[in-house]
């Protein structure tokens, strides 16, 4: 299952320069960290993780401080590094316990983890604060699929789009669900949408050839599983599928 990576590095007031309760204080050093830990200047994921260990080592506010985690965690995630980004999440939802983005993230650790009843939780609260964020509806939606739920899953990838109708991954893991229920004309619908969209998106290809396999167009479906493998050549469903099509009688 792959749930939408849009964990990315927020910006806070920090950016520009410490909070006030401590900018007299603020070191030219501790500002410049600021401004790379909260993405105003540009840093590698490693400088990310070391500028905001320096902001949430000193006494800021309660939001910089949980901003400051979520960054290092976003960063840790990005390094695959789960255990320290899920320890990160936690803390800055222990500061700021509706946070957000916090809670979208913590629930992508959860869902690699396999916990998925824990990601649904979290994805809950994170739409209850936050009821405009089209990745919380694609990645609660992909926790559904996991849970057998494709009818709910579909419920949310519809919402995910109306959030944010230009991100072809829903269109193409809406496709998903709905071949999943069986109905082949919306899944070839959605799929079409997000390889239009963008072509480079093995799993809508990859579905797209399955269905189209069933429904006996085999030159097409033999053109999207290679299609597959010229993205990701070591893509073995892709490679199965397309030995079954080139076998003789076929």
């Amino acid at each position: 299952m792959r749930i939408s990576t849009t964990i990315g590095i927020i910006s806070t007031a920090m950016a520009a320069s410490l909070a006030p309760a401590v900018a007299e204080k603020a070191t030219p050093e501790l500002n410049a960290a600021a401004q790379v830990c909260f993405g105003q200047t540009h840093g590698t994921w490693a400088e990310i993780i070391n500028t905001c260990t320096k902001i949430v080592s000193v006494n800021v506010t309660p939001d910089a401080k949980a901003g400051g985690y979520y960054n290092r965690g976003a960063a840790y995630m990005h390094t695959g590094d789960n255990t320290k980004a899920l320890a990160d999440f936690n803390e800055a939802l222990r500061i700021l316990p509706t946070f957000a983005r916090a809670l979208e993230a913590r629930a992508s650790v959860y869902v690699a983890q396999g916990k998925y009843d824990l990601a649904l939780a979290d994805l809950n609260a994170a739409i209850a604060e936050d009821a405009n964020s089209s990745v919380a509806f694609n990645n609660r939606a992909m926790v559904y699929l996991s849970k057998h739920d494709a009818k709910s899953a579909v419920a949310d990838f519809n919402k995910a789009i109306e959030l944010d109708p230009k991100d072809a991954t829903s269109y193409a893991a809406r496709g998903g669900a709905y071949l999943t229920i069986g109905d082949k004309v919306n899944a070839l619908a959605d799929l079409n949408k997000a390889i239009e969209m963008d072509a480079n998106q093995p799993i809508a290809l990859f579905n797209r050839g399955v269905l189209l396999a069933s429904k006996g167009d085999k030159d097409k479906a033999k053109a999207d599983f290679e299609a597959v493998l010229k993205i990701a050549p070591d893509n073995k469903p892709a490679k199965d599928q397309l030995a079954l099509l080139n076998k003789p009688g076929q």
